[in-house]
């Protein structure tokens, strides 16, 4: 086990640092254009909404930096023309959210360690681009270039319990808009995602927010909460806390090297890899262990990866992410099996 461990942070940290050292180059970074005033993109254009609690410095090439900062939220609009980005900071997530060209299905998304700020544009942007939706990306700093591997994984995991509070406070603010009748999220599904160790953010809004605030009415459509880097034990518990979300779906997949190397770390199970037997009554399980194979990542076709989806799963995340109802088919077949296994209570 100790031999697997060792393998397993040396593998992460090579294909950590490979990949920092080019979204966090100067010649990377150049292509964000931060911009001193906002205007409506036209409509051909590709946006991204970020919500982001990093130290934002106006005057530095990177902008926004590898450190959380707990005082509130900044706001900010992507707008991609050729392979340049224009960004805009903004006063409030509908300034936001009314700057998106195109109305669409919303995907709140959380990202898991490893990710700056340039790394997490690319993740939004392939998801916006897959699914046909418009991504309000939940941006924390979950790693820091001149750390080693063991301390960033203390520190991704302390900085994703350290951002709860904000989260929540998004959360509030789409409840809000939802209240008041905002023309962004009128006749729109809104859903959570969150991955991997954003997973550890959620947990913490759910155990120590006022979550009662939120539950006095489903505001969400779908909770997905996926390859979850959070102990599975007693995870019954806070999940269902959850009364704001119509359906909740949990993805796992056993064979997950990722989840099987922050078991080792934590010496605890985790969710995304393995759930206890003692199950949430309003959430639906969904297995990928077949179609999923040793992936962490699997929601997306990466263009530098060999791995891709099947049509089936891309099919089952398109169907979550527009706000509805879905399952794989073998937990299709499993439900009928086991009357009720899927069922989600509300």
């Amino acid at each position: 086990m100790r031999r697997l461990l060792i393998l397993l942070c040396i593998t992460v940290s090579f294909s950590a640092h490979a990949q920092l050292s080019y979204y966090n180059s100067d010649a990377y970074w150049t292509n964000f254009c931060l911009q001193a005033n906002c205007i409506k993109p036209a409509l051909t254009d590709t946006c991204l909404v970020f919500v982001s609690n990093r130290h934002f410095n106006r005057d530095s090439l990177r902008f926004v930096d590898e450190f959380v900062d707990t005082t509130g939220l900044k706001y900010f609009v992507l707008q991609k023309q050729a392979e340049k980005w224009n960004v805009f900071q903004v006063p409030t997530l509908t300034d936001a959210m009314q700057l998106m060209p195109e109305k669409r299905d919303v995907v709140v998304y959380a990202e898991g360690m490893g990710k700056i700020f340039t790394a997490n544009v690319e993740r939004a942007l392939l998801m916006r681009s897959q699914y046909n939706v418009n991504v309000v990306m939940f941006d924390y700093a979950s790693i820091n270039t001149t750390y080693r591997p063991s301390r960033n994984f203390r520190f991704a995991r302390s900085n994703a319990r350290l951002s709860a509070p904000q989260y929540f406070r998004l959360l509030q603010l789409i409840q809000q808009a939802r209240q008041d009748k905002e023309d962004w999220v009128e006749h729109v599904k809104v859903s959570t995602f969150c991955h991997s160790m954003g997973n550890i953010i959620f947990m913490e809004m759910m155990k120590h927010q006022p979550y009662d605030q939120l539950n006095k009415t489903p505001f969400i459509d779908n909770v997905v909460l996926n390859a979850a880097c959070v102990p599975s034990k007693h995870h019954k518990e806070w999940i269902e806390r959850i009364r704001f979300a119509n359906k909740i779906y949990i993805n796992y997949n056993r064979s997950d090297w990722q989840l099987k190397g922050a078991h080792l770390l934590t010496l605890a199970s985790q969710l995304g890899e393995k759930p206890k037997r003692s199950r949430a009554a309003n959430a639906n399980y969904i297995n990928f262990h077949d179609q999923g194979g040793r992936q962490h990542s699997y929601f997306l076709n990466f263009p530098q990866n060999d791995y891709r989806m099947t049509q089936e799963m891309r099919d089952y995340f398109a169907q979550l992410f527009s706000g509805n109802g879905a399952v794989l088919e073998e937990e299709k077949t499993l439900a009928k099996k086991q009357p009720g296994a899927l069922e989600t209570v509300n």
